[in-house]
């Protein structure tokens, strides 16, 4: 699956970069480098790319609740993993707020 989120997804005039994310197929792992190298060509920008298999709860739902989906596998595959980002978002919300505490006593 591929999606298209931050500033371009937002539809920003000019945006600096273009930030995808990817949710490969389990077991996938492709060659990043030139991946990201054709996904610049493609796009004549700059590309932060973001693999969504080992991203973080906070980095997977940005990337997913109100991207552009451009290309998902099989369907509803997109709705699923957003789905799942945003409950498990929620869920670990209390382990984040665990690690501010001591930082602001």
């Amino acid at each position: 699956m591929l999606t298209v989120f931050r500033s371009a997804a937002r539809g920003e005039p000019a945006p600096r970069d273009l930030d995808i994310a990817v949710l490969l197929r389990p077991g996938g792992r492709p060659d990043y480098l030139p991946v990201i190298a054709d996904l610049q060509s493609a796009a004549g920008t700059d590309i932060d790319l973001v693999i969504l298999n080992g991203a973080g709860p906070v980095l997977r739902e940005e990337a997913l609740v109100g991207a552009v989906l451009l290309h998902e596998f099989e369907p509803a595959t997109w709705i699923r993993a957003a789905t799942a980002a945003a409950l498990l978002r929620m869920d670990t919300a209390w382990m984040r707020r665990l690690d501010l505490e001591p930082l602001a006593g």
